[in-house]
């Protein structure tokens, strides 16, 4: 008898393979969902589809809007176009190296699949297909309202949506594909140290030409006014970035507003091409660097987190010194659950997804808040004032909420199976919840009201509506913070280890609406308190001694007691009756 040699899979067969396997998977996932969950899967739905119509009425409505504004409105619709794209590119480019450093670099399926006969390259380009496909089809929820709005306006035919999503698949590809190069770059050769200090770099050099701009506007503005002219040519400068022709965004937006020409008849076919053959270059490099990169990356982060873990292990001592900065947290929390906020506190840190993101929305908003003063100069009117004041204070409300739903959401999902090592704590499990409530509304909860603070400074307001913003903004971070912290455990994934698939199942969904329900309800609260500048245009001095005040701030003061207190009691009573191990 005789043996002859098992013939090496190739590497398509490989990834046919698991392809295969995976699609089972979520095959298996989806009819689970459509037998068992039905409640969820419909109320996802639906929300996707009230979403879809919310988002396409608003946008048919701003593009017409804009279409009428004379001699510059298509020109403005076009940039309005490119900028948006280009924004995708930036966010998508983002999401997909963040999403493929957790699957790839943090997963626990990796070490188990190294171990499989399947080779290091097939498995790395199958975490980046993996990956590509989580990121790219919340991105294709929002592009098509907005396609569809742009071809409304236009009055195009059939052909225009299949050639742009046609050309949306090559775009994707690109995106996916340089996300992927630069994590496995970064993984490869920067080490944490170098990683920070590029990135603070990178920060300082951004903040200060935006310092630098902000300042050249002032000047331009005393200078020349804010006539409509100087305005148009000043919002035109900025955006030209997402006009370069080196960049997939442009090439993108181009080709469609090419295609939405009456009479183009879709000739210039050159950013098309330009789409295609780097979709086809791309992936080819992508594998490039996976050979010779992806088994060195690996095996260099584990050995530096293993490293990481031996330094604070032997340097406890100089990590206690380091905390004792954070003593507030043990005498307000205690010392138990000043330990628990300790970890999630070094967690954070760790983690540069997180503080990366973090620092950018809320330096963001920052600059912006501190260079409304601008704004002040030219408005003689309270009416617009406080109509900046109030689309400035749902900006930071949204963006909190968006912040809480990716990070503060999936804190309680992300213990995971080292949930038992908490339970046999001397912490309760509700204590575990009220502990990560207070740690992430104290801490984004100063951040919003600073920024309030100098927002409601740079437009010249007095004491009291400084008071009321930052008030405002407070009870929102409140409410908001305990809706992520309680769906969080009334929906929890203790199986899985990334934070961006906690978010986008059912729970992640429906507290990304609540909150954005929460701050619909408020806002109009509030509109409701100031309604006299907004329909009669005075302002009062003294409307906080009115009876409309005292019952807006029942009613804001209630709206933020239930946003608070239902999430954090069912959550409390879900780990009750959870037969989840511990003290409770």
């Amino acid at each position: 008898m005789s043996l002859e040699p098992a013939v090496e899979a190739s590497s398509y067969q490989q990834w046919q393979i698991l392809f295969r396997t995976h699609r089972r998977i979520q095959k298996n996932r989806l009819v689970e969902a459509l037998t068992l969950e039905r409640l969820k899967t419909v109320t996802v739905l639906t929300f996707l589809a009230l979403y879809g119509v919310a988002a396409w009425f608003f946008l048919n409505r701003g593009f017409h809007f804009i279409s009428k504004l004379p001699g510059a409105g298509g020109l403005i619709i076009d940039r309005i176009l490119h900028v948006v794209f280009f924004c995708f590119m930036i966010m998508l480019i983002f999401s997909s190296a963040v999403t493929a450093y957790i699957s790839i670099y943090r997963g626990k399926d990796v070490r188990w699949m190294l171990g499989l006969p399947v080779s290091h390259l097939v498995l790395f380009l199958w975490k980046c297909f993996e990956s590509a496909l989580f990121t790219s089809w919340g991105l294709l929820i929002i592009i098509t309202p907005l396609l569809i709005s742009f071809a409304n306006q236009r009055q195009v035919s059939l052909p225009f949506y299949i050639k742009s999503f046609l050309a949306l698949i090559p775009f994707l590809v690109i995106c996916n594909s340089i996300g992927s190069c630069v994590l496995i770059f970064v993984g490869r050769f920067l080490n944490r140290r170098l990683f920070a200090v590029i990135a603070g770099c990178l920060a300082v050099l951004m903040v200060g030409l935006i310092w630098k701009t902000a300042l050249e506007e002032r000047e331009l503005i005393k200078d020349t006014g804010l006539s409509s002219a100087i305005t148009f040519q000043r919002v035109l400068s900025h955006t030209n970035i997402a006009t370069n022709r080196a960049m997939p965004s442009t090439w993108l937006a181009s080709s469609i507003v090419e295609w939405s020409h009456p009479y183009s008849m879709g000739q210039n076919w050159m950013m098309p091409c330009l789409l295609l053959s780097h979709a086809l270059v791309l992936p080819l490099l992508l594998s490039f660097f996976g050979k010779r990169w992806f088994f060195p990356s690996w095996n260099r982060t584990l050995q530096s987190n293993a490293k990481s873990t031996g330094l604070q292990i032997g340097n406890t001592a100089a990590n206690g010194l380091v905390w004792k900065k954070f003593g507030l947290f043990t005498r307000i929390l205690g010392r138990p659950m000043g330990a628990v906020a300790k970890k999630d506190f070094l967690t954070f840190i760790r983690e540069p997804a997180q503080w990366a993101q973090s620092t950018l929305i809320f330096g963001l908003l920052m600059i912006y808040a501190a260079g409304l003063d601008n704004l002040h100069e030219n408005m003689d009117q309270p009416r617009d004032l406080y109509l900046v004041a109030y689309l400035n204070l749902a900006v930071s409300a949204l963006a909190l909420a968006t912040l809480t739903t990716r990070f503060v959401f999936p804190q309680f999902s992300l213990e995971g199976q080292k949930l038992w090592i908490l339970a046999m704590s001397p912490i309760k499990l509700s204590g575990i919840v009220t502990q990560k409530f207070l740690t992430s509304t104290l801490a984004t909860g100063l951040c919003v009201t600073v920024i309030l603070a100098i927002a409601s400074h740079s437009l010249k307001f007095n004491q009291a509506d400084t008071i009321f913003f930052s008030c405002s903004v407070l009870l929102l971070a409140i409410g908001l913070n305990a809706l992520a912290v309680g769906l969080g455990v009334i929906f929890p994934n203790l199986r899985e280890s990334n934070s961006a698939k906690i978010v986008s199942g059912f729970g992640g969904t429906l507290c990304l609406v609540l909150s954005f329900l929460y701050i619909i309800l408020f806002m109009a609260i509030l509109i409701y308190l100031r309604s006299e500048v907004f329909y009669k245009n005075e302002l009062n001095e003294n409307w906080y001694r009115t009876t409309k005040a005292a019952t807006g701030f029942a009613l804001a003061g209630g709206l933020a007691f239930l946003a608070t207190f239902l999430p954090i009691y069912f959550s409390r009573k879900k780990l009750k009756t959870n037969g989840i191990i511990g003290k409770y």
